[in-house]
């Protein structure tokens, strides 16, 4: 008889019967008499036990397994290999197969619930970790058990993203949102709302190309992308800023509405009080009506455009349909100006007069402290003392600071005063009311005039109309 066949052997003259476990990781034994472990003498015991064939994992000791049994040795169980698996260096929206909208080929409609996950162009999104090996194990009979290996895994990539020449990671190849499609990976540069925003969308800050929103904003949302906007409907109340083009095919309303474009901006109408910025062209649809307009480039409304009340200011030239109404409403128009240097200039005028008021209270305070030391003599305090020291010393300072400021808005009134050379273009009729400011001159309307163009004369240092020509009239059809 042998271990290995599960029958055990007698050992140690026969008072105990060694037998090893099915799976020949434990080796027990069990006394044969009714003295168990009195009388043993373990160096000889458990040289028998080795004499056996139990070779490996030989306690020092029996241990107590059950009522009746010793353990006397115990093996080593291999460890398996982990199988490779994939770490995130970005957290993805995990999105399911997507449905192709209206059978459109390529025109993807995701409904996706979470925020958009941004990333940047060469970006780290993630990686593989290889699968192990394992440990090999030893069972008490002495023999090699070898681990099972773990299972390898192959990267799968997909729109905007490109694998290492190991193929152990994954980079982002563009600027845009991560996420898992059917478990790829993949970086889109356009997002798409299909709806409304509303709170299940929430708010939004896209680093793609382009942001598209098939719907309207309602109150309170704010909309960012890095790139173009597109909206489908209306934006009432919220904020939207693009880094590029903005499109809002529908209206902006309300006098909380603000929307923002580094690039060109396109809108049907703006009405109530919105705040329009853009630096670069507008495009108006149909009318501007009592709102606050900014626009580094051109503004067009050739067709129906019409501005009635509120401020615009336009850094090139304005080519509109119609300015003010029949009710004589007060507009602003300012054309051909600089909107970097008009924001300098208003920054300047809410700070030159608290530095200039900081200044002569300075210089009144000296001029106290001054008299009161001269009519106290030596008796005039140590502490005012040190504080008409310290004025004098802060003096210079704040007189080069309103030097510098005056020095500004000098400069900037002579920059502003070259810039006369855009002429607002008025297919239509430019009605009483209407104030334009060109340069260093206003001129308010106070006849109504039809198909004029609105510039500065050199010559007499006035804002002129002057009926459109012809060339100008047909550029009306482009």
């Amino acid at each position: 008889m042998s271990l290995a066949d599960g029958k055990g052997l007698n050992i140690f003259a026969g008072r105990f019967l060694l037998k090893v476990s099915k799976d020949r990781m434990k080796a027990l034994v069990k006394s044969n008499d009714d003295l168990g472990l009195a009388a043993v003498d373990f160096e000889q015991f458990f040289r028998e036990v080795r004499e056996a064939g139990v070779v490996y994992g030989v306690l020092e000791k029996p241990e107590k397994f059950t009522e009746e049994t010793w353990l006397v040795a115990k093996g080593k169980e291999p460890v398996h290999g982990e199988n490779a698996k994939i770490r995130m260096h970005v957290k993805p929206s995990d999105i399911r197969s997507p449905k192709m909208k209206d059978g459109k080929q390529g025109e993807v409609d995701f409904r996706e619930l979470g925020s958009i996950v941004n990333v940047t162009k060469g970006m780290l999104l993630l990686e593989k970790v290889p699968p192990t090996t394992g440990t090999p194990g030893t069972d008490v009979l002495g023999t090699h058990l070898e681990p099972k290996p773990g299972k390898d895994c192959k990267l799968k990539g997909g729109k905007g993203v490109e694998m290492s020449e190991d193929e152990m990671k994954v980079f982002s190849t563009l600027d845009g949102k991560f996420m898992l499609v059917d478990g790829k990976p993949g970086v889109y540069e356009e997002h798409t709302v299909t709806g409304d925003i509303d709170m299940s969308v929430g708010n939004i800050a896209f680093g793609g190309k382009a942001l598209h929103i098939k719907g309207s904003v309602p109150p309170g949302f704010q909309i960012k992308c890095r790139g173009d906007i597109n909206i489908g409907g209306e934006v009432n109340n919220s904020l939207v800023m693009a880094g590029g083009n903005l499109v809002v095919k529908g209206s902006v309303v309300g006098d909380e509405a603000v929307i923002k474009a580094m690039g060109d901006v396109s809108v049907e109408f703006v009405e109530n009080g919105p705040r329009v910025e853009t630096t670069g062209n507008l495009t108006l649809g149909e009318y501007i009506l009592q709102s606050t307009v900014k626009v580094a480039g051109d503004l067009y409304g050739r067709q129906k455009g019409t501005i009635i009340g509120g401020s615009t200011i336009v850094g090139g030239s304005v080519y509109i349909t119609d300015v003010g109404s029949d009710g004589e409403v007060n507009t602003d128009i300012t054309v051909g100006i600089n909107l970097a240097l008009q924001a300098k200039k208003e920054k300047l005028a809410e700070e030159l007069p608290i530095w200039s008021e900081r200044l002569n209270t300075l210089i009144r305070d000296i001029s106290g402290l001054n008299k009161m030391k001269k009519e106290m003599g030596a008796e005039f305090p140590a502490e005012r003392l040190e504080k008409l020291k310290k004025y004098n010393e802060v003096m210079p300072k704040l007189m080069e600071k309103v030097d510098k400021l005056n020095e500004m808005e000098a400069s900037i009134k002579e920059e502003m005063d070259k810039m006369v050379d855009a002429t607002m273009h008025v297919y239509g009729t430019i009605y009483p009311g209407v104030t334009v400011r060109i340069g260093p001159v206003a001129r308010m309307m106070t006849d109504l005039n039809e198909s004029v163009a609105v510039y500065y004369d050199r010559p007499s240092l006035q804002i002129h109309l002057r009926k459109l020509k012809d060339e100008e009239k047909a550029a009306r059809g482009e």
